[in-house]
């Protein structure tokens, strides 16, 4: 079983919520388009909270990616880990530039051109580096010496350090695209905001052409540059911070960070949650006697404690049931141990199927003895129930050694009530002494027991029915 994300097909129905997402933004592109240029009221808490969002959700998906490549040892997670880490730490940079946010100019030394050039670097070096990712699919499938990845990454953030070094440092050799008032309708028609829009676009359709979106992972992340694609577009067309273009252009950047890490939390989830259920079942499955299916000694021994502890802290009944298949030494000699292997699992099955009450249990207790534990039964219930296995074994007509006859069980019973103090082990005990009375008195029949208060000793009753 493959456990990287990469092999996790792409179902109809994530299809189709990738696909009610990508129509969503794009319809909402639509509608702000011809109204992108238009101004939009001035929050000025907006770009903060929306910065951190990317900070943080970008951040988040390169840990998972890069929790992902350490599994794998797969480079494509290693650099798709450093797309998403350059995003996020060009993101959180341009924040503390941006002028107006902590300072009039903005930290570091930034000018008026530095936060928009931030913003070329980061929109063109995201679909950069997922079309580098594409290509160590390609060249390096699995390469399981751990410095590569370690490269891609470090080279990722060293990427956005530099970029963001540039846009600072060369803040007056820079194209000033920013004119006076916030405008930036240079940056349109400039070389720069062409290429960011054509690798964005080449992008995307090298993403989708190449791996046919066969993924859960590839699905996702192609939504992701679909909206980095919305993003560049609106905020180029609405030519100005804080027009509706820009609004909206912001929102679509905020889908294209979550986009891919949405689906690494759901499918995370849905991991561990399969995990639960696959260790829970072979939890269950140890406790499971080879043979009839059953619950083994050890898991009884563990369960009929707690049953006895709870039944004699809350005050409730509990029964047991010691069960033995008739003559079964004679039924082995006759027909052969393989045929009284099959002759324990049916009557393992019909005793099985008989328990109609979730909490009962049957476990294989030794030999061709059986147990059965009935949590919150009184005596009478619990010789009503013992009575329907015997009779349920005997209707199941499996032969015997003596020929005209079927296979029967003797059964052993043993109740305590509220009043009763004995020990778990007492009340095994006891029913062992019924069990004993059962076949002394002729087997096929059920005896029980209980503790008598005048005598301290054990007194039995036998309730037989012989075939």
């Amino acid at each position: 079983m493959q456990t990287s994300l990469i092999h996790l097909p792409s179902t109809s129905k994530d299809r189709l919520a990738a696909a009610i997402t990508a129509a969503i933004a794009l319809i909402g592109a639509f509608i702000v388009w011809p109204h992108a240029r238009q101004p939009g009221p001035v929050i000025v808490p907006f770009l903060p909270i929306f910065a951190t969002w990317v900070t943080l959700t970008e951040g988040l998906t390169a840990f998972l990616l890069w929790t992902q490549y350490r599994i794998s040892g797969r480079l494509l997670f290693a650099t798709l880990s450093g797309a998403y880490a350059f995003v996020s730490l060009i993101a959180a940079i341009q924040l503390i530039v941006f002028p107006g946010v902590f300072s009039a100019g903005g930290l570091l030394g930034a000018g008026p051109q530095t936060a928009i050039w931030i913003w070329v670097f980061w929109h063109g070096g995201f679909p950069a580096l997922v079309t580098v990712s594409l290509a160590a699919r390609s060249w390096a499938p699995s390469l399981r010496n751990r410095a590569s990845g370690h490269v891609a990454l470090l080279g990722a953030l060293s990427l956005a350090s530099c970029c963001a070094a540039l846009a600072i440092v060369g803040k007056d050799v820079l194209p000033v695209v920013v004119a006076s008032g916030g405008s930036y309708s240079n940056l349109s028609s400039s070389p720069a905001a062409l290429i960011v829009e054509a690798t964005c676009l080449a992008a995307l359709g090298l993403h989708v052409s190449t791996t046919r979106l066969r993924s859960l992972m590839d699905l996702w992340l192609a939504v992701a540059l679909l909206a980095a694609l919305i993003d560049v577009t609106l905020t180029l067309s609405a030519g100005a911070r804080y027009s509706v273009g820009w609004y909206a252009a912001r929102l679509a950047s905020m889908l294209s960070s979550s986009a891919v890490l949405g689906m690494l939390i759901y499918e995370t989830t849905g991991l561990y949650r399969k995990l639960t259920d696959t260790h829970e079942k072979l939890l269950e499955s140890s406790a499971r006697d080879g043979l009839t299916g059953v619950f083994n000694r050890a898991y009884f021994d563990e369960r009929y404690s707690r049953e006895h502890a709870l039944a004699a802290s809350s005050g409730y009944p509990l029964c047991v049931l010691l069960i033995d298949v008739d003559n079964f030494k004679a039924y082995n000699d006759t027909f052969g141990h393989l045929a009284g292997d099959d002759c324990l699992r049916k009557v393992a099955h019909a005793l099985t199927e008989t328990l109609a009450r979730t909490g009962d249990f049957v476990a294989r207790y030794g030999g061709e003895e059986f147990v059965v534990v009935l949590p919150a039964c009184d005596a009478a219930a619990g010789l009503a129930v013992a009575e329907k296995l015997r009779a349920a074994v005997e209707s199941a007509t499996l032969p015997a050694p003596r020929p005209g006859t079927v296979v029967t069980i003797s059964v052993g019973l043993a109740c305590r009530d509220a009043a009763s103090r004995q020990t778990a082990k007492a009340l095994l005990e006891a029913a062992d002494a019924g069990l004993y009375a059962a076949k002394a008195g002729g087997r096929n029949r059920v005896a029980s027991a209980r503790f008598g208060k005048a005598s301290g000793g054990l007194v039995r009753q036998t309730s037989a029915s012989s075939s």
